[in-house]
């Protein structure tokens, strides 16, 4: 191995092992564990009790989630096996990591598992997808397909482009800014017109503000309606967002597609099913939160992997400059950024697990699991596991490659989009968006990280870096990178 490929395993180690060397982080290495059991099995069963920590009294482990995500699901996996318990603010919540354990949860063949989201992150997505079961989460979601099909999605990525083209030019350029708030905004201005034919003036801007308070609402830690609190913003934020896409709805339904709403307005089932319009409101607010936050860790995630690794900026800008103006068929064809992406989203995924509640008692893998746990499905750590991925931490795009495939090695190596019947339907617009945002980038823009920069991730809600990631945006070279260079 390379003198520069041992560095990068040292800068990206905190992804998969708990940082105990200082500070706050040996402080809480010495947080008494208070090991034992979730729960008796039933006599004669034959089940196993599940192992597990309970950590501090009623804060228990819950700072270490915040702080590490991943790598302390790891360490729990490590120090327990695929299925184990830890105690977080007073909730006792079981994982499921490693292949075989995330596969027993989301193949729920004894329908003893239902959407746990709702209970961690409050009402937000009520009456979206991800809160739904079945038959309801079925039924509806083969309604929606239509407003992901390839014709759909073309008319919102011209949208996207047109967009991001036009608020990274006021970027500014020679000078240190912080990437994460900027490219949040930015998710937000390539956002409005796309899903509602709304511009990022007024309006946009007013849309996209409720929606980042129902996004910090979800990690509220006072969780009552009480004046001040995020808890509370968030809940009117909601019902304002909710109001005005009910008085939107005539306009969409007379429009000839080409944004989100207005094609969701126009599905119909083969029975002649439509949505309602409380369906709409609901499925559009959960759109609109989950595709935000998603797509803005996933681009924060590529755009510090290819600043650290120039070699793979440059294989991507040349893809880039190689091709025509961007649509749905040249974002397809760039296939250097789409293995670029891919491998910063195994690294740092944007939905590390998938919640899930046990609706009656059950086992996993042979043990005991009560109704009524939580039960975190950790597929962002199967991204991780040497037992999958050699060399787990290090930056390697081949991975993808079809000569290597490692992501197929196991059906759930591989999930930043989760799996089973919750998979995203939105998995193709979201990459597309993420796509069509580096793919601007790359054209405009080159930028590198310090030698010794690692960017210090934190998982309150979808990961991103403490520190805002830093970043100082140059101007492309003429020809520095043109294909013929490379």
């Amino acid at each position: 191995m390379t003198a520069h490929g041992e560095q990068v395993i040292a800068q990206n180690a905190r992804l998969v092992e708990v940082d105990t060397s200082s500070g706050i982080n040996a402080m809480l290495n010495r947080t008494p564990l208070r090991p034992g059991p979730l729960a008796a099995p039933p006599a004669g069963s034959g089940l196993r009790p599940v192992p597990g920590d309970r950590g501090l009294p009623f804060i228990g482990l819950g700072i270490h989630t915040v702080l590490y995500g991943p790598a302390f699901q790891i360490q729990l996996l490590r120090r327990h096996g695929p299925v184990s318990w830890w105690q977080a603010f007073g909730r006792r919540i079981v994982a499921a990591a490693g292949p075989d354990a995330v596969q027993d949860v989301l193949l729920n063949k004894d329908k003893a598992f239902a959407s746990g989201w709702p209970d961690v992150i409050g009402p937000w997505f009520d009456g979206g997808l991800l809160a739904m079961n079945a038959p309801a989460h079925l039924t509806d979601r083969r309604l929606m397909q239509a407003a992901y099909s390839d014709e759909a999605l073309s008319g919102y990525v011209r949208r996207m482009v047109e967009d991001a083209d036009a608020a990274m030019a006021r970027w500014p350029v020679g000078q240190p800014f912080k990437a994460v708030p900027a490219i949040r905004k930015l998710s937000g201005q390539i956002t409005t017109r796309a899903f509602l034919a709304v511009p990022y003036d007024e309006d946009g801007r007013w849309v996209m503000d409720a929606v980042e308070a129902c996004i910090r609402g979800e990690t509220a830690l006072i969780r009552r309606s009480l004046p001040g609190t995020a808890w509370r913003r968030a809940h009117r934020a909601r019902g304002r967002l909710a109001a005005y896409l009910t008085e939107a709805l005539p306009a969409a339904r007379a429009r000839a597609g080409g944004d989100f709403l207005s094609v969701l307005c126009g599905v119909e089932g083969q029975d002649g099913a439509r949505f309602t319009d409380r369906q709409l409101v609901d499925h559009m607010l959960f759109t609109l939160l989950a595709a935000h936050d998603t797509t803005t860790s996933a681009t924060v995630a590529t755009l510090y992997f290819l600043g650290k690794h120039p070699e793979w900026q440059q294989r991507a800008r040349a893809e880039s400059l190689a091709g025509a103006p961007l649509d749905m068929d040249a974002l397809d064809r760039l296939h250097v950024l789409d293995l670029v992406i891919k491998e910063s989203i195994r690294l740092v995924s944007p939905s590390p697990i998938a919640m899930r509640v046990t609706v009656k008692d059950t086992d996993i893998l042979g043990h005991f699991v009560p109704a009524g746990h939580l039960v975190s499905v950790c597929t962002g750590v199967n991204q991780l596991l040497p037992e999958l991925w050699p060399q787990p931490a290090r930056f390697d795009p081949e991975r993808f490659s079809p000569q290597r495939a490692e992501d197929r090695v196991h059906r759930l190596a591989w999930a930043p989009f989760g799996a089973g019947a919750h998979k995203c339907i939105g998995m193709q617009f979201g990459m597309m968006k993420v796509k069509a945002t580096l793919d601007n980038l790359l054209r405009r823009f080159e930028w590198t990280f310090p030698a010794g920069y690692e960017a210090p991730w934190r998982f309150t809600s979808l990961p991103a870096p403490a520190d805002g990631l830093p970043i100082v945006l140059r101007p492309r070279r003429e020809g520095a990178h043109d294909p013929g260079s490379v």
